[in-house]
This record gives C-alpha cells, sequence and structure tokens, in this order.
C-alpha cells in the first residue's frame, strides 16, 4: 500500500496529489507554486475561497490540467511560514481523513515542510510514514499512498523509514511466552501465519518503567515500523501507582512518534478471579481496571491503534474471565495464547498493508 517513488509530484495521474499549503491557502512558492504553474489558477482560486483554515487542517479542490481529479491542500504552517513536527503530522492525518471521504483509491504525498518550511527530511519522514501507518492500522480503503520526492537527500530520508517491516511486541512474560517459551508465544503464532516480522521483546517480570528504561535497546535501535506496547501485570501486582504507569506509557509512545514508530497500545488482559481470590490478586486485578480505562482513552485522544487483551478473555455472556485460557492465575495456557493470537489477528493483519 506505500510507496515511495522519486520524481515530479505534478506528474502522477493517481486520484488526488497532496499540496503542503499554507492556511491562507494561496500557492505563490515551494511545492503549492509548481501545482499551481502546471495545473492553473484555478486550483488556487477555488483554494481561497475555502480558506482560510486552521493550520493542520485539510481541504479538497479540483485539479485544473493536471493529471489528478483532485488536491489536497494540506495546512502545515500561518502567515509566518513556521511549521514543526506537530503541524506536519495533523496535515498529514487530516489529508488522509478528505482522502477516505471522497472515497479515494491512490494519493501522493510530497514531504510536507521541507520546503518553505525549512524541516529535516529525516525528521518529516519519521512523521509521515508513522502517521500514515497509523491511519492504516485503523483501516483503510486506500489501495496506494505514495511519497513522492524529488530530491536524492529527501527520497533517500522516506526510504530508510519506508523500508522498514519489523513489528516490535514490547512487553511482560505474556508476550515472551511464559511459561512454555517464545515459540508458544502469541507473537510467534502471529508470526508464523501471517509471514510478519515479529521480534519478541517480552521480558518475564517487567514493569512498564523496566520497558522504558530499556526502550532504546529494544526498540529504538532496531529501527521497526511499529511496537506494540503490552504491559501493566506486574506493575499492578507490585501496587505501582496509576500515575506512575500513565508517566511510563506516554514516554514510550512519544519516544516511537519521536522516532518515526508506530505505537500500539495494548490492553493487557485480565487476572483469574476465581472463587477464592486472594488479596494481591484483587488488588492487582483493580489496580488493572484503572490502567486499562486510562490507556483507551488515552489511545483514543491520540488516535493509536489498541491491542485489547482484556475482553477475549471474558466470557460474552457473564463477564467473568474463562478458566481454560490460564495456567495459573495470571498467565495463558496454550489456549490461552492460541485466544490471544487469534485477538491480534486482525489489526496486525491491517498493520501488515502498512509495511
Amino acid at each position: 500500500m506505500i510507496r515511495l517513488i522519486k520524481g515530479d509530484i505534478t506528474e502522477f495521474a493517481l486520484d488526488a496529489i497532496i499540496n503542503a499549503a499554507n492556511n491562507q491557502l494561496s500557492m505563490d512558492a515551494g511545492v503549492a507554486g509548481v501545482i499551481k504553474k502546471k495545473g492553473g489558477a484555478t486550483i488556487e482560486e477555488e483554494a481561497r475561497a475555502k480558506g482560510p483554515i486552521p493550520i493542520g487542517e485539510a481541504v479538497v479542490t479540483g485539479a485544473g490540467m493536471l493529471k489528478v481529479r483532485h488536491v489536497i491542500h494540506a495546512a502545515v504552517m500561518g502567515p509566518d511560514l513556521a511549521t514543526d513536527g506537530d503541524k506536519v503530522r495533523s496535515a498529514t492525518r487530516n489529508a488522509l481523513l478528505r482522502a477516505e471521504e471522497m472515497d479515494l483509491k491512490g494519493i501522493a504525498f510530497p514531504a510536507l515542510g521541507t520546503g518553505v518550511g525549512g524541516l529535516d527530511f529525516d525528521q518529516v519522514a519519521g512523521v509521515m510514514v508513522s502517521e500514515v501507518r497509523r491511519h492504516i492500522a485503523g483501516g483503510s480503503a486506500l489501495e496506494q499512498i505514495a511519497f513522492v520526492l524529488f530530491e536524492e537527500h529527501g527520497y533517500d530520508s522516506f526510504n530508510r523509514i519506508t523500508g522498514r517491516d519489523g513489528i516490535v511486541c514490547l512487553g511482560d512474560s505474556i508476550t515472551y511466552g511464559f511459561p512454555f517459551g517464545p515459540e508458544s508465544s502469541w507473537v510467534r503464532l502471529n508470526a508464523k501465519e501471517l509471514g510478519l516480522n515479529m521480534i519478541n521483546a517480552g521480558s518475564n517480570g517487567d514493569t512498564t518503567r523496566a520497558m522504558r528504561r530499556r526502550f532504546k535497546r529494544d526498540v529504538t535501535d532496531l529501527d521497526p515500523a511499529y511496537v506494540i506496547i503490552m504491559g501493566g501485570g506486574n506493575d499492578a501486582f507490585m501496587g505501582r501507582s496509576q500515575e506512575e504507569y500513565e508517566e511510563n506509557i506516554e514516554e514510550m509512545v512519544t519516544t516511537a512518534l519521536d522516532n518515526g514508530i508506530c505505537p500500539v497500545l495494548g490492553l493487557p488482559a485480565p487476572v483469574y478471579l476465581g472463587e477464592f481470590v486472594p488479596d494481591e490478586i484483587g488488588v492487582a486485578g483493580s489496580l488493572l481496571d484503572g490502567y486499562r480505562e486510562w490507556a483507551e482513552k488515552f489511545a483514543a485522544d491520540k488516535k493509536l491503534p489498541v491491542l485489547d487483551f482484556y475482553r477475549p478473555f471474558l466470557d460474552q455472556e457473564t463477564g467473568a474471565t474463562i478458566l481454560e485460557n490460564y495456567c495459573d492465575d495470571v498467565h495463558p495456557s496454550l489456549r490461552g495464547y492460541r485466544v490471544l493470537a487469534d485477538a491480534s489477528k486482525e489489526l496486525l493483519a491491517k498493520m501488515k498493508n502498512g509495511l
């Protein structure tokens, strides 16, 4: 689905190209100026009639004499011509949403903010490609999303990010596959069945604080396309506060995004609550409920993909945990790891489209 092309974006015949716009939607310089020159002044006239727009937003116009049908104007800067990674991310996100709303199948992006905005190609490549991968993981009708770069340096920067194919699964024993080992883990099952390069970075006994400490070694140094962050169980058993859990998750998500990696947030599996519930199990279960509630809201606010390992372990009618899915009060049985693999398969298949 993601393509990288070296050439002139105005020469491609997809459904739409994206214009690196200012929020006034004037088209006097950079990519916008080239689009106006080749497509005609009517593109700018139609665009300005829809402006000004908030920075980070996007609007659609006709394409004049260009080979495409539409131009999507994504505002990465205001009258001061200043931009940053957050503005580029928002502009990319809203350009993708406009394309989905119009049921387009193929669109092409330039490197937003690298012309008049002066941003570094490496930074922009990380922001834009990770944002496209986030969008694809959420489900997309787009069949082709191209990045078209005219300069060799820009092409090389995007090639380093689009060429990534790894999915790091960062977690604790339930990611590792305890007590059976990594070969029985949900990570390995899906890697084999979906043909994915999935890296099991589960570590028995790890808290989210420990994951945060090893994030550079086990995630960013590997340059993956995605990282699945699945933690919280050991935090709960150690009585770690929700504030600490939140801080660790937020830091890992920020670090992933800063390194061009699309983060996926996991909702940890429940602990088994049978007829007799030891105090430590009951307290941990309560803490996990709080972690999950926050994580779902955080993911929704950040528009992050979510991997839910909580609901698949519950009886749909009674809401009780399913005993057969456990080999003890906490860890999945072989059947349980199969349930986790099946529960993650749909999301992983979507993520595969972003590789």
